[in-house]
Protein backbone atom coordinates (compact mmCIF):
# COMPACT_ATOMS: atom_id res chain seq x y z
CA UNK A 1 0.00 0.00 0.00
CA UNK A 2 2.76 2.16 1.00
CA UNK A 3 5.02 1.53 -1.94
CA UNK A 4 1.77 2.05 -4.41
CA UNK A 5 1.27 6.19 -2.58
CA UNK A 6 4.77 6.63 -2.82
CA UNK A 7 5.39 4.91 -6.32
CA UNK A 8 2.08 7.20 -7.38
CA UNK A 9 3.58 10.26 -6.23
CA UNK A 10 6.92 9.93 -7.50
CA UNK A 11 5.50 9.63 -11.08
CA UNK A 12 3.21 12.59 -10.62
CA UNK A 13 5.83 14.86 -9.07
CA UNK A 14 8.61 13.39 -12.64
CA UNK A 15 5.22 14.00 -14.88
CA UNK A 16 4.81 17.52 -13.32
CA UNK A 17 8.19 18.23 -13.63
CA UNK A 18 8.32 17.04 -17.32
CA UNK A 19 5.68 19.28 -18.16
CA UNK A 20 7.33 22.53 -16.68
CA UNK A 21 10.56 21.60 -18.84
CA UNK A 22 9.13 21.02 -21.80
CA UNK A 23 6.71 24.06 -21.49
CA UNK A 24 9.72 26.35 -20.48
CA UNK A 25 11.25 25.46 -23.60
CA UNK A 26 8.77 25.73 -26.00
CA UNK A 27 8.03 29.18 -24.34
CA UNK A 28 12.08 30.09 -24.47
CA UNK A 29 11.95 29.03 -28.37
CA UNK A 30 9.07 31.13 -29.10
CA UNK A 31 10.00 34.12 -27.38
CA UNK A 32 14.19 34.20 -27.09
CA UNK A 33 13.25 33.91 -22.82
CA UNK A 34 16.28 33.31 -19.98
CA UNK A 35 16.12 32.48 -16.38
CA UNK A 36 18.32 35.00 -14.84
CA UNK A 37 19.30 34.01 -11.24
CA UNK A 38 19.79 37.30 -8.72
CA UNK A 39 22.42 36.41 -6.86
CA UNK A 40 22.51 39.76 -4.79
CA UNK A 41 19.96 41.64 -3.05
CA UNK A 42 19.98 44.92 -5.15
CA UNK A 43 16.39 44.49 -6.39
CA UNK A 44 15.27 43.15 -2.58
CA UNK A 45 12.05 43.52 -1.57
CA UNK A 46 10.72 43.38 -5.31
CA UNK A 47 13.04 40.45 -6.47
CA UNK A 48 15.11 39.64 -3.63
CA UNK A 49 18.52 37.38 -3.42
CA UNK A 50 17.92 34.16 -5.06
CA UNK A 51 15.12 35.23 -6.91
CA UNK A 52 15.05 33.50 -10.32
CA UNK A 53 14.05 35.98 -13.10
CA UNK A 54 12.07 35.25 -16.36
CA UNK A 55 13.58 37.92 -19.42
CA UNK A 56 12.99 38.66 -22.64
CA UNK A 57 15.14 40.32 -25.78
CA UNK A 58 14.41 43.79 -26.21
CA UNK A 59 15.64 46.75 -28.45
CA UNK A 60 16.87 49.28 -26.67
CA UNK A 61 14.53 51.53 -28.41
CA UNK A 62 11.78 50.23 -27.00
CA UNK A 63 13.28 50.55 -23.00
CA UNK A 64 11.03 52.56 -20.90
CA UNK A 65 11.40 53.94 -17.22
CA UNK A 66 10.23 51.52 -14.47
CA UNK A 67 11.50 48.30 -16.80
CA UNK A 68 13.55 45.95 -14.80
CA UNK A 69 16.35 44.96 -17.37
CA UNK A 70 19.48 42.99 -17.64
CA UNK A 71 22.49 44.83 -19.10
CA UNK A 72 25.73 43.33 -19.79
CA UNK A 73 28.36 45.46 -17.61
CA UNK A 74 31.66 47.03 -19.21
CA UNK A 75 34.10 46.01 -17.07
CA UNK A 76 32.74 43.04 -15.37
CA UNK A 77 31.63 39.74 -16.88
CA UNK A 78 28.49 39.07 -15.10
CA UNK A 79 25.67 41.18 -16.17
CA UNK A 80 23.40 43.25 -13.69
CA UNK A 81 19.88 43.71 -13.66
CA UNK A 82 18.34 46.86 -11.95
CA UNK A 83 15.24 49.25 -12.50
CA UNK A 84 15.68 51.79 -15.65
CA UNK A 85 15.64 55.48 -13.53
CA UNK A 86 16.30 57.09 -17.29
CA UNK A 87 16.58 56.71 -21.05
CA UNK A 88 18.75 58.95 -22.99
CA UNK A 89 18.71 58.98 -26.77
CA UNK A 90 22.41 58.89 -28.14
CA UNK A 91 23.25 60.23 -31.42
CA UNK A 92 23.48 57.62 -34.27
CA UNK A 93 27.58 59.15 -34.88
CA UNK A 94 28.42 58.34 -31.19
CA UNK A 95 27.21 54.73 -31.31
CA UNK A 96 25.16 52.12 -32.96
CA UNK A 97 21.76 52.94 -34.48
CA UNK A 98 18.81 52.24 -31.77
CA UNK A 99 21.46 53.05 -29.34
CA UNK A 100 20.28 53.85 -25.78
CA UNK A 101 22.13 55.10 -22.60
CA UNK A 102 20.27 53.68 -19.56
CA UNK A 103 20.74 54.86 -16.34
CA UNK A 104 19.86 51.81 -13.72
CA UNK A 105 19.58 51.71 -10.43
CA UNK A 106 18.62 48.59 -7.63
CA UNK A 107 15.61 49.14 -5.54
CA UNK A 108 17.48 48.21 -2.67
CA UNK A 109 20.12 51.07 -4.12
CA UNK A 110 20.56 54.25 -2.22
CA UNK A 111 21.46 55.43 -5.31
CA UNK A 112 21.87 54.90 -9.18
CA UNK A 113 24.66 52.30 -10.82
CA UNK A 114 28.07 54.42 -11.12
CA UNK A 115 27.98 54.60 -14.86
CA UNK A 116 25.23 54.79 -17.40
CA UNK A 117 24.65 51.61 -20.07
CA UNK A 118 25.13 52.02 -23.43
CA UNK A 119 23.32 49.45 -25.34
CA UNK A 120 21.61 48.43 -28.24
CA UNK A 121 19.19 45.68 -26.69
CA UNK A 122 18.71 44.33 -23.34
CA UNK A 123 16.86 41.69 -21.57
CA UNK A 124 13.54 43.19 -20.00
CA UNK A 125 12.15 40.92 -16.76
CA UNK A 126 8.82 40.20 -17.42
CA UNK A 127 8.41 37.99 -14.16
CA UNK A 128 10.33 36.74 -11.19
CA UNK A 129 9.94 34.37 -8.50
CA UNK A 130 11.60 33.96 -5.05
CA UNK A 131 13.60 31.36 -4.14
CA UNK A 132 13.50 29.12 -7.27
CA UNK A 133 17.10 30.61 -8.26
CA UNK A 134 18.61 29.52 -4.43
CA UNK A 135 17.53 25.72 -5.12
CA UNK A 136 18.96 26.22 -8.90
CA UNK A 137 22.31 27.35 -7.64
CA UNK A 138 22.16 24.39 -5.24
CA UNK A 139 22.19 21.90 -7.53
CA UNK A 140 24.41 23.49 -9.44
CA UNK A 141 26.58 23.16 -6.71
CA UNK A 142 28.89 19.75 -5.95
CA UNK A 143 26.71 18.73 -2.68
CA UNK A 144 23.48 19.75 -4.81
CA UNK A 145 24.55 16.86 -8.31
CA UNK A 146 26.08 14.85 -5.50
CA UNK A 147 22.13 14.66 -3.48
CA UNK A 148 20.60 14.73 -6.51
CA UNK A 149 22.73 11.73 -8.22
CA UNK A 150 22.06 9.45 -4.83
CA UNK A 151 18.37 10.64 -4.82
CA UNK A 152 17.76 9.54 -8.82
CA UNK A 153 19.69 6.19 -8.16
CA UNK A 154 17.75 5.55 -5.00
CA UNK A 155 14.73 6.20 -6.36
CA UNK A 156 15.53 4.60 -9.82
CA UNK A 157 16.61 0.64 -7.50
CA UNK A 158 13.28 1.16 -5.57
CA UNK A 159 11.33 1.11 -8.62
CA UNK A 160 12.66 -1.51 -10.22
CA UNK A 161 14.05 -3.81 -7.45
CA UNK A 162 12.17 -7.19 -7.66
CA UNK A 163 8.96 -7.33 -5.41
CA UNK A 164 8.65 -10.16 -2.88
CA UNK A 165 5.74 -12.66 -4.23
CA UNK A 166 2.57 -11.83 -2.24
CA UNK A 167 1.93 -15.29 -0.09
CA UNK A 168 -1.43 -16.85 -1.66
CA UNK A 169 -4.19 -17.94 0.97
CA UNK A 170 -4.90 -21.68 0.94
CA UNK A 171 -9.19 -22.40 0.83
CA UNK A 172 -10.10 -24.51 3.85
CA UNK A 173 -11.75 -27.58 2.10
CA UNK A 174 -15.12 -28.27 2.88
CA UNK A 175 -16.73 -30.18 5.72
CA UNK A 176 -13.80 -29.52 7.78
CA UNK A 177 -10.97 -32.24 6.65
CA UNK A 178 -7.80 -31.22 5.95
CA UNK A 179 -6.30 -31.90 2.21
CA UNK A 180 -4.14 -34.86 3.75
CA UNK A 181 -7.08 -37.20 5.02
CA UNK A 182 -8.79 -39.37 2.98
CA UNK A 183 -12.89 -39.68 3.09
CA UNK A 184 -12.25 -43.42 5.40
CA UNK A 185 -11.14 -41.08 8.20
CA UNK A 186 -7.64 -42.07 8.66
CA UNK A 187 -4.42 -39.87 8.70
CA UNK A 188 -2.95 -40.33 5.67
CA UNK A 189 -3.88 -42.81 2.52
CA UNK A 190 -0.42 -44.96 2.93
CA UNK A 191 -1.26 -45.47 6.63
CA UNK A 192 -4.81 -46.68 6.04
CA UNK A 193 -3.29 -49.81 3.71
CA UNK A 194 -0.99 -50.60 6.53
CA UNK A 195 -3.33 -51.17 9.23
Amino acid sequence: MLRAIVSRAATTLVASALLVIVVWFVFSALTGATLIVLRTGSMSPTMPQGAVAVSVPLPAEKIRVGDVVTVQRQENALPVTHRVVEVRPVPDTVGERGARELVLKGDDNDSVDHLPYLVTDARRTVASVPMVGAVIMLLQSPLGMGVLTLTTATLTAWALWPRRPEPTSVAEPTGGALPSQSRSGSEHPRAARRA
